[in-house]
């Protein structure tokens, strides 16, 4: 099964196994987000990918970004299922400006 995340607010998560970069190098990769030249210097950051980022659950990272999703509320599980998988209610969100937040009118 796959879990699905977006990322939330301006917080930035690591992909877990992705090396960060030392001295300039190659640019980091962040669950949820893209990188986009015209957002450089802006104070939001890198805007969030309109696709969530997919992780398989027997992968050891998915404990990792569900513990970062309930406990640390740094991620937004994108589905049900994911919701169901990190223990936590799922909240149906869309990408405004950039941004993943709640879908307005969403129960």
């Amino acid at each position: 099964m796959k879990l699905r995340f977006y990322a939330r607010d301006n917080l930035l998560v690591f992909v877990p196994g992705h090396a960060r970069p030392a001295g300039g190098g190659a640019r980091p990769k962040y669950v949820g987000r893209i990188y986009d030249q015209a957002w450089q210097g802006s104070p939001k950051g890198r805007p969030a990918s309109k696709e969530p980022h997919e992780v398989d659950s027997s992968d050891p990272s998915a404990t990792r970004l569900c513990r970062i999703a309930s406990v640390d509320c740094s991620l937004w599980p994108a589905d049900e299922a994911t919701a169901k998988a990190c223990g936590i209610k799922f909240v149906p969100v869309e990408i405004v400006d950039g941004v993943a937040v709640e879908k307005k009118g969403a129960k």
